[in-house]
């Protein structure tokens, strides 16, 4: 299951449960700093077995929709998903930087960018001790609680593509499961700005939702003519949902955008790749 995708087919399949238990929509939701105190314990021993902190923001949207979410019967299993599945995509991002990338064990620079507020951010300097990596959030928030409590290096992110300037570019970029949220009119943009902020010879690396996220998830939706769905819905309540809901993006329709930027080379391509079945990209940024 994946952390956003996923979410949504939970979302569904609780949305059906609750249909069969109709008096539970009206049972009033438990403050998450309540929650996050009672369940502190649990927090720390998922924390503990994956050796990161704790430490969870009671705005954090991904550990919220989790754990409200009435198919994890237990509180603990929610709370589990989101520790482990973090632990397992740095993982998966330390093999591909390794020898998709061939960094191998040398030291360089990544940009996490679309961070949330450290689901997976929280992992990554065990996964990769030779990377220094900086986090990137639209967020204000989620800045500051990676900075103050996570210990991570962190900047804030731009609604628009145009606007983001970190000062200084990165031997890899990662964005996770971001240009499965974008609308047509900033996609390419994006994937540029992205590009523009990896050195020449590095890498920006995302991934998307493609044919089998449709597939397994997302049936009710129909590409247009260039292979492309764009729906004004999110899990994230607090952004614009013209700017950031939910996208299909076959390969199709990125490659053709990828060859239309002559500074991209694509490196490495596998469909289905993250949580079996968001669409991989690596590219090669040369200039």
């Amino acid at each position: 299951m994946t952390l956003r995708t996923g979410l949504r087919r939970a979302r569904r399949a609780g949305s059906r449960w609750l249909d069969r238990h109709p008096n539970l929509r009206k049972t009033k939701a438990i403050p998450m700093t309540q929650l996050l105190d009672e369940y502190r314990p649990v927090c720390d021993e998922f924390a503990r077995q994956v050796g990161v902190l704790p430490d969870v923001h009671p705005e954090d949207f991904i550990f919220r929709f989790l754990i409200e979410n009435p198919v994890f019967t237990d509180k603990k299993d929610a709370i589990g998903y989101y520790f482990n599945d973090g632990a397992k995509s740095a993982r998966r991002l330390k093999t591909l930087l390794a020898e998709v990338c061939e960094f191998g064990d040398r030291p360089i620079e990544l940009l996490e960018f679309a961070s949330g507020f450290g689901c997976v951010t929280r992992h990554l300097k065990g996964a990769l001790p030779n990377v220094a990596t900086t986090s990137c959030d639209i967020h204000p928030d989620a800045i500051r609680f990676i900075r103050d409590t996570l210990g991570a290096t962190a900047l804030q992110s731009a609604s628009v593509p145009e606007d983001l300037d970190p000062g200084r570019q990165f031997d890899a970029v990662f964005a996770l499961s971001f240009f499965s949220h974008m609308p047509k009119r900033s996609y390419a943009r994006w994937m540029q700005k992205l590009a523009s902020l990896a050195k020449t010879g590095g890498f920006l690396l995302f991934t998307a939702h493609g044919h089998v996220s449709r597939d397994k998830h997302l049936t009710q939706c129909q590409l247009d003519d260039e292979e492309f769905f764009f729906h004004p819905s999110s899990e994230q309540k607090d952004l614009d949902t013209a700017e950031y809901g939910t996208t299909i993006s076959s390969a199709r329709y990125v490659l053709r955008l990828a060859f239309g930027m002559p500074n991209l080379r694509l490196r490495y391509f596998h469909e289905g790749f993250w949580w079996e079945h968001q669409d991989l990209y690596v590219f090669q940024v040369v200039r």
